[in-house]
């Protein structure tokens, strides 16, 4: 509809941290000339008591509920003037809303928390599921983490030389040339264990001095693999200020701890090597809540003719 159709949409449940992803949202309809659309679901039958429908909701409940996307459009207009601000409020559960928003949508943004009780309103897990499941980039911010992408704040991407991944660096390395900002793309890696290996390939190396450097050949792998998604932005954007770190470490914590000093953290929506399930398990989710940043889920991997495959690396899930 379009309403949604090529605009930043944005849920909005009238909770201060929700009001951050809308004061995001608008600064970033404004830097991309998209109009804005402001996203309240609510959903009548998981707030009910007993399940009897529309017909059964007080009428007081649905006139405060159809007064929330208006105030959120309201506070959105107040802080990117000029830009086309417009309520949305649909009668369902958060997460299928937004997910639904997203096959229309340019941009998806969410919070991480909501009001606790307003069951399924734009909570924690909301913004979990719409990471996992939406048809469009999405960022979650959570409260007090608004900063954004500029020349003293660099976009950080992780890289694991996915399809996925790829997306994500395509899309950290628009952000930074967008904003002036430089960009860092990360590969995390964690060495295999010795253990791991056969009796005989083990028995083969008899002396410490003799076996493989496992420390050495994970960092390396990660290093090239890190190299080929510098490469990869830099043929995007010619002479974009970036650089590469290969990082031991859960993907996680590496991250998070990365993205410190960050405007923004970009995530493909799941990977392999240091990456794997990251947006299917705990890692993803320690991820999205716990970066001092917001972080953006890209979907969809590269076509099947621009794929840049890295060199294996000798790792193991983070």
């Amino acid at each position: 509809m379009d309403v949604l159709t090529g605009r930043v949409v944005v849920g909005y449940d009238g909770s201060e941290q929700s009001g951050d992803a809308v004061d995001w949202a608008a600064a970033e309809a404004r830097r991309r000339g998209l109009p804005l659309t402001v996203l309240h679901a609510v959903d009548y039958l998981g707030m009910m008591p007993n399940a009897v429908g529309p017909s059964g909701w007080p009428a007081a409940f649905a006139e405060d509920a159809a007064k929330i996307a208006p105030a959120g459009a309201d506070r959105a207009r107040n802080l990117a003037r000029g830009v086309s601000v417009a309520p949305l409020t649909e009668i369902t559960g958060a997460a299928g809303a937004l997910v639904q928003a997203s096959k229309a949508a340019a941009l998806l943004v969410v919070g991480t928390h909501g009001r606790a009780n307003l069951p399924g309103v734009l909570l924690g897990s909301v913004a979990f599921i719409v990471t996992a499941h939406a048809h469009c980039p999405v960022v979650v911010v959570r409260g007090g983490s608004c900063r954004r992408a500029g020349p003293d704040r660099p976009v950080v991407v992780g890289f694991d030389g996915s399809p996925e991944a790829a997306a994500a660096v395509r899309y950290a390395a628009d952000v930074a040339a967008d904003t002036s900002a430089p960009l860092t793309v990360i590969t995390t890696y964690r060495p295999i264990s010795p253990w791991i290996l056969s009796g005989a390939d083990y028995a083969s190396h008899p002396t410490d001095q003799a076996r493989p450097d496992f420390e050495a050949i994970a960092r390396m792998a990660a290093r090239d693999t890190a190299i080929s998604g510098l490469r990869m932005a830099r043929q995007h954007h010619p002479g974009l200020p970036a650089a590469q770190r290969a990082i031991r470490g859960p993907a996680a914590d590496v991250l998070s701890s990365a993205a410190e000093q960050a405007g923004l953290l970009v995530l493909g929506s799941r990977g392999h090597g240091g990456f794997a399930g990251l947006l299917l398990g705990s890692v993803g989710h320690r991820v999205i809540h716990t970066s001092p940043c917001p972080v953006v889920v890209v979907h969809g991997g590269t076509p099947q003719n621009e794929q840049h495959p890295a060199p294996d690396a000798v790792t193991q899930p983070a």
